[in-house]
């Protein structure tokens, strides 16, 4: 069962991507805090993390960088409500797989998990 880590301080957000994922068969592990996300990352190494970028204890951009730290093939997909190109960018520069924009579209953020987790198994 693929394990998925979701970092995210909106706990409504929070609680439909686990709820989806679970739905999915997907083992999710999830936290609103920056630095509580490494350390779950560190302890159950998911084969997928999805990170929001506007956490109020630490920057998404930061927690992605530690992350990387911890492991350079790591699979981050930075989620925003508030999507730009230069976000996007940013991101990818950082070492993001993807950047999303958050969206109650359930069918499309499931065929995105899928794809993205087929693309790098």
């Amino acid at each position: 069962m693929e394990k998925i880590l979701v970092i995210d301080d909106d706990e409504m957000d929070l609680d439909l991507m686990r709820i989806l994922m679970q739905h999915e068969g997907y083992d999710v592990i999830s936290t609103a805090d920056g630095p509580q996300g490494i350390e779950l990352y560190k302890q159950h190494q998911p084969s997928l993390v999805f990170l929001d970028l506007g956490l109020p204890s630490m920057s998404g951009m930061e927690v992605l960088r530690q992350i990387r730290s911890i492991n350079e093939d790591a699979k981050i997909v930075l989620i925003t409500g508030y999507g730009s190109i230069e976000h996007a960018v940013e991101a990818m520069r950082g070492g993001a797989i993807d950047f999303v924009e958050k969206t109650y579209d359930t069918g499309r953020m499931i065929s995105r998990i899928k794809t993205i987790l087929e693309a790098f198994a």
